[in-house]
């Protein structure tokens, strides 16, 4: 029986011209792993030791700095528009016919005043209310009229105009709520907000934002062509 012995091979080893930068390039690699996991490692341990204490102190932060600031704008809507009414007379037909052109502005947002806050371990959950118009007006640009049987007095074309700027409020808030986009951007300008007013804080405490629900909402009123009756 023959027996054979075969030399165990060497390890191949990196040229140590290689070793420092790969050293190097680990180090920054585990450094930016750790920076990258540790507000979720502090997040969670938060939530398994939470600090009654720390969480009413920034829920009490975080209450008067959304009073101090009083409104979180989303967006803002500038845009032109034409608005036509008519009025009709019993056995004559059309007697007056008005068309407006105008530019709308509006500006939606939150009014934070009424942001509720609840605090649960190291959680704190901010409920947003429904977007509203902080803002908003509609400027007549041209007014062509044909009145001749029925003048337009001027009650009436501030009626058109009142009207003609709820419905344009009322479209761009429907809009707005349905757009998820919308949500998002919000969420992330209050985040911006919270970390810049509760700072550090915020590594063990986790703050969930929300939004109120919506009541069913009614049918929208289609704005444009109006028609009054003169009897």
């Amino acid at each position: 029986m023959r027996h054979t012995s075969r030399e165990p091979r060497p390890r191949r080893r990196l040229p140590r011209l290689l070793r420092f930068p790969i050293r190097i390039l680990s180090s920054a690699l585990i450094i930016s792993l750790a920076l990258f996991f540790l507000p979720y490692l502090t997040r969670l341990a938060g939530r398994l030791w939470p600090d009654p204490a720390r969480t009413q102190k920034v829920s009490e932060i975080l209450s008067h700095e959304l009073k101090e600031s009083a409104r979180l704008e989303t967006m803002t809507v500038d845009d032109e528009g034409v608005l036509t009414a008519t009025v009709q007379a019993a056995l004559i037909g059309e007697v007056q016919r008005v068309t407006i052109t105008y530019d709308y502005h509006a500006s939606v947002g939150v009014d934070l005043n009424k942001v509720s806050i609840t605090a649960d371990g190291g959680v704190l959950t901010l409920v947003l209310p429904p977007f509203e118009i902080l803002s908003d007006s509609l400027t007549p640009v041209t007014v062509d009229r044909d009145d001749f049987w029925y003048p337009l007095t001027e009650s009436r074309r501030a009626m058109l105009l009142s009207e003609e700027r709820a419905a344009r409020a009322q479209a761009v808030l429907s809009e707005v709520e349905s757009s998820d986009e919308i949500w998002h951007r919000t969420v992330a300008t209050l985040e911006g907000l919270i970390r810049s007013w509760i700072g550090a804080d915020t590594w063990l405490i986790t703050v969930d934002i929300q939004r109120e629900a919506l009541p069913d909402a009614a049918p929208e009123k289609s704005a444009g062509l109006r028609t009054g009756d003169l009897l």
